[in-house]
């Protein structure tokens, strides 16, 4: 033991001091660097605790995470799955990829097309009966005359060829206009084969093939004879006109005795007229 003043305290590791200010202290070297002692007590934080007896070191840091060489990141817009997400059952087995477009076997032939693009209808050839006489006061026919106008206007109608119109009794010579000149009409015109039906128990008749056509009865070159014809036209569209199948009839009329309107009759319709030839397909089971 070494005695020492008071300015010599603070390297004291420990001291009892008297009333005088002249302590003895015991000095305890710090020990040497390197060496793996522990500090002092008076050096160490005031709740350190020491490692219990099992305490071991931790391991070193994990290395870098690497990702599987298959991994696919996911894609821009990817989104989480919902909370209530439930994985797939394992026998489950994805839908099949979507199947490819149609092709056509290389030998298909397209079906040609018909006439006005129109599939062909199933028709039927119906007998037709009537007179027709011309009151009119702008164009004067002779019976001949008239005859000859109203057989060209039932054939444009799509009227069989082997129709028959015949004169009236006729007041003046052939090719003199007459007043009040008439017709006697027998024909056969065509409708649906679904509306046709056998009369008196006779055989049903017979289908043929047909297709709608547009029929203009006033698209002459000649407008002062079209306007002159007004009167006839208007004739036609009230008494031969609804003994065919049509649709779709465009008619109008300004129409004034002894008076030429150029363009005030019109009389246009889709009539039913037959094939030349019959395509394949259409026959009476497939009207019925």
């Amino acid at each position: 033991m070494r005695s020492l003043n008071v300015a010599l305290l603070p390297r004291m590791a420990g001291a009892v001091c008297s009333a005088t200010l002249v302590c003895a202290v015991s000095f305890a070297e710090p020990p040497a660097s390197g060496t793996g002692q522990p500090p002092l007590l008076s050096q160490q934080s005031p709740n350190y605790q020491p490692p219990p007896p099992n305490y071991q070191q931790p391991p070193p840091p994990y290395p870098q995470y690497q990702p599987p060489p298959n991994y696919q990141p996911p894609p821009p817009n990817y989104q989480q799955p919902p909370p209530n997400y439930q994985q797939p059952p394992p026998n489950y087995q994805p839908p099949p990829p979507p199947y490819p477009q149609y092709q056509p076997p290389p030998n298909y032939q397209p079906p040609p097309p018909t006439a006005g693009g129109e599939p062909p209808l199933a028709a039927v050839w119906t007998a037709k009966e009537l007179r027709f006489t011309y009151m009119g006061f702008t164009a004067k026919y002779s019976c001949d005359g008239l005859r000859e106008r109203i057989r060209s206007v039932l054939l444009k109608l799509g009227a069989r060829p082997d129709l028959q119109v015949s004169q009236g009794p006729c007041a003046a010579p052939l090719g003199t206009p007459t007043p009040f000149p008439a017709v006697t009409i027998k024909m056969n015109v065509l409708e649906p084969a679904s509306s046709a039906h056998s009369v008196n128990g006779s055989a049903p008749p017979q289908v043929v093939p047909a297709h709608w056509q547009r029929v203009d009865l006033t698209g002459s070159n000649d407008a002062v004879k079209e306007a002159g014809d007004c009167e006839v036209i208007e004739q036609i569209k009230h008494s031969i006109l609804p003994q065919f199948t049509t649709r779709n009839v465009d008619y109008k009329s300004t129409c004034v005795p002894n008076q030429l309107t150029l363009g005030g009759t019109q009389l246009r319709a889709d009539v039913l007229v037959a094939d030349e030839q019959a395509p394949k397909g259409v026959n009476a089971s497939a009207a019925r």
